[in-house]
């Protein structure tokens, strides 16, 4: 599918808004509160429906349009924080994913800065997450912007740790607030005590460190009672909900938290 796309598609997406942003709560169970939501983009194509990443974002990359759609996501999610948070929600908080065109781009973190003061969101309210693999294509200017942003107020979390290019040297390295373990982490930990040994190992490491530990790919029960036992206690994943529209996730965030005895 996504060979049907061109460069000139999906700018006129763009310009005719057809992108839009979904969210996918992060959640402490320990406190029963939502800590913020992940921004994921979706194209709502007039002739093909509601469109993931996947299907465009290749073509966005070989043409050099990357930087416009991540300006759109992170733009969009500073909206729509400030939004929540004139509301006087709770859940006002969004993450960010930055691309590889945008981290090799020196002048990313004023870029950032610039839109935050642009629409009215203080750095705190929007974490930057970067995945492992992507970080150490460019490692001294990921290091160099990754500071910036922090110096600046941001937080960032480093996405699917584990997944592939894992290294104790990058969390020296990067300068980053905290880590989300790969989804595989949370699937294979039921399934053998050598799984859940090294689940319960790369926890223990990032609390160690002085990190923020986000287990994705949360889908069971008793995926949540593991976590929970290793002392784990921030999850994402389909056992909450799939990502859902603004208006869907501001109703499902009030539910949540008007609900107490019915949380998930």
């Amino acid at each position: 599918m996504q060979d049907q796309f061109t460069k000139a598609d999906i700018l006129e997406g763009l310009q005719h808004k057809q992108f839009e942003l979904y969210y996918q709560p992060i959640l402490d169970k320990k406190q029963d509160r939502i800590v913020s939501g992940e921004a994921l983009i979706r194209w709502n194509h007039p002739r093909l429906g509601f469109l993931h990443p996947k299907s465009f974002i290749r073509i966005a990359e070989e043409c050099g349009i990357i930087g416009d759609i991540g300006d759109f996501v992170f733009r969009e999610a500073c909206r729509q924080c400030k939004l929540w948070k004139d509301k006087g929600y709770s859940f006002y908080k969004i993450s960010v994913n930055v691309s590889m065109a945008q981290l090799g781009d020196p002048k990313l973190p004023q870029k950032l800065f610039r839109t935050l003061m642009e629409e009215g969101v203080e750095p705190e309210d929007i974490d930057i997450e970067i995945t492992e693999s992507l970080a150490m294509t460019h490692p001294e200017t990921t290091k160099n912007v990754l500071s910036q942003l922090k110096a600046f107020g941001m937080r960032v979390l480093l996405d699917d740790f584990g997944a592939g290019f894992s290294s104790l040297n990058h969390l020296r390295f990067f300068p980053v607030d905290g880590i989300k373990i790969d989804r595989q982490f949370t699937h294979q930990a039921l399934a053998s005590d050598r799984d859940k040994t090294l689940l319960d190992s790369v926890i223990k490491l990032g609390k160690a460190l002085d990190l923020v530990v986000i287990a994705e790919g949360v889908e069971t029960e008793e995926q949540i009672e593991l976590l929970q036992a290793l002392e784990c206690n921030v999850m994402q994943g389909f056992y909450f909900t799939h990502a859902l529209g603004a208006r869907e996730y501001e109703e499902w965030c009030l539910y949540f938290i008007r609900n107490p005895i019915l949380r998930v």
